[in-house]
């Protein structure tokens, strides 16, 4: 069974996502302080990363890349990167990453997966297999644009 990994990221806090698109599809990544999960994504495992708004008391879930983790970095002299956390995942830079990315993110609509999503505290989470099809099928979905990297 195919493991693969759901990182949120919230903009309250980081920002948009779209402002790192540029950085994003020369190298994807995300970051966690997860070290079992960071661990076991870097070898070669999906990570999907899912941006967090807050619209009033509600939060809504939209769909921004999905890459395969090559890389678990520590940041240089044990700091923290963005301040918070212990790990960054990549893909493996100058290589070509595996994976999609938005330039205009769709939202996350799929009942279950929003569900899930609202379920889990910060960082990085492994995706449940009965979820796979619901968010590769945003992928899969002409209309959503999705752009594979190059």
């Amino acid at each position: 069974m195919l493991r693969a990994f759901v990182v949120k990221h919230i903009v309250e806090e980081q920002g948009p996502l779209l402002a790192n698109i540029k950085a994003i599809k020369q190298v994807p990544y995300s970051y966690t302080s997860k070290e079992p999960e960071a661990n076991y994504a870097a070898a070669g495992k999906p990570i999907y990363v899912v941006e967090v708004r807050r619209e009033g008391e509600l939060r809504t879930y939209w769909f921004g890349y999905k890459y395969e983790a090559n890389e678990k970095f520590k940041p240089a002299g044990g700091g923290l990167w963005k301040e918070r956390f212990k790990f960054k995942n990549s893909a493996t830079p100058g290589t070509a990453a595996k994976g999609a990315y938005f330039e205009a993110l769709p939202q996350i609509t799929d009942a279950a997966l929003c569900e899930w999503l609202r379920s889990q505290t910060l960082g990085m989470a492994e995706l449940p297999s009965s979820l796979f099809g619901a968010i590769e099928a945003i992928i899969a979905n002409p209309s959503n644009g999705a752009k594979r990297f190059a």
